[in-house]
């Protein structure tokens, strides 16, 4: 799967039932295991043994699960939940209709495009299995090779505030151009500043 190398792979399916009856769910969450998942299936493991890239010094071992689908919706909260009642990183190849897109966990579930399911290759990094991740990562994330200056996870975590300030800073000019008081326009006028300030400094060369 995924043009990963035939050493790594397992076809082990997990039945979803280990899943919605271990792990401490919501009910929606727990609901959407039984209603928007067909299968999980364990199609790849990278790591050392099956690959001779060497072990870093964060990631030992990438399991790739294709998490086969009854519809076109992919159930974000319950990848997250499994992501992290797992020691490993996990890379989600969600399947349906002879497409898959696939996602990581980065904080939150980042999700990519459905494309042709026998069109997706990932590449590896022979280096290190903490550089085989960020590279595996970050092809699904961004489409891109990565960052030699931050981590997937980094990178994304400021990606995210960055979004989060937006957000704030859109209720702030909001609320700027409806006061009335001289007083209050002003402060909101230099917070307003203050936050482009932040975004700015945060996308510097992004």
């Amino acid at each position: 799967m995924l043009g990963l190398p035939s050493t790594t792979e397992v076809d082990r399916v997990l039945p979803k039932r280990a899943f919605y009856d271990h792990l401490q769910l919501d009910p929606a969450t727990r609901r959407s295991f039984v209603d928007e998942i067909e299968s999980i299936t364990v199609r790849n493991s990278v790591k050392p043994s099956t690959t001779g890239i060497p072990a870093g010094d964060v990631v030992q071992e990438v399991l790739v699960l294709e998490v086969a689908l009854k519809g076109a919706t992919v159930p974000k909260a319950a990848l997250a939940a499994i992501a992290r009642s797992n020691p490993h990183r996990l890379l989600f190849a969600c399947t349906w209709d002879g497409r898959a897109c696939l996602a990581v966990l980065l904080g939150s579930i980042v999700v990519g495009q459905w494309q042709d399911a026998g069109k997706i290759t990932l590449r590896l990094d022979p280096s290190g299995m903490d550089q085989t991740w960020d590279l595996m990562a970050s092809q699904v994330a961004y489409g891109d090779e990565g960052r030699e200056d931050e981590t997937v996870e980094e990178r994304h975590a400021t990606d995210e505030k960055i979004e989060r300030l937006k957000e704030q800073l859109a209720k702030v000019e909001a609320r700027h151009r409806i006061e009335k008081q001289f007083a209050r326009r002003n402060r909101l006028f230099d917070e307003a500043n203050e936050l482009r300030e932040q975004i700015n400094k945060l996308g510097e060369g992004r």
